[in-house]
């Protein structure tokens, strides 16, 4: 029996920095206060579906699901190298 894989909703900034929003899909207005809170940060960023364990050495998959914030010209790709680069420094302090 395979176990089944996690899904969250996070907020991925441009610069790698995420919040997770929880593992129930969020509400237009709870991605609009997170727009919001980027916006009066000058920050641009995603909503995005992230399927894995986050602390686990296993890969996850994030899928861009609309653009947030300032900026939707953001670079998704470095935004994903950032991401993972916090990821695996998160991952190596975990006790």
């Amino acid at each position: 029996m395979q176990a089944e894989t996690e899904t969250r909703w996070i907020v991925l900034g441009a610069d790698g920095r995420h919040v997770s929003l929880g593992r129930a899909e969020p509400s237009e207005a709870e991605v609009k206060a997170a727009s919001d809170a980027l916006v009066a940060q000058g920050l641009s960023g995603w909503l995005a579906r992230m399927q894995g364990e986050y602390y686990s050495q296993r890969n996850l998959t994030l899928e861009p699901l609309r653009t947030i914030g300032t900026t939707p010209e953001a670079d998704w790709q470095a935004a994903l190298t950032a991401f993972h680069a916090m990821r695996r420094d998160a991952i190596g302090r975990k006790p």
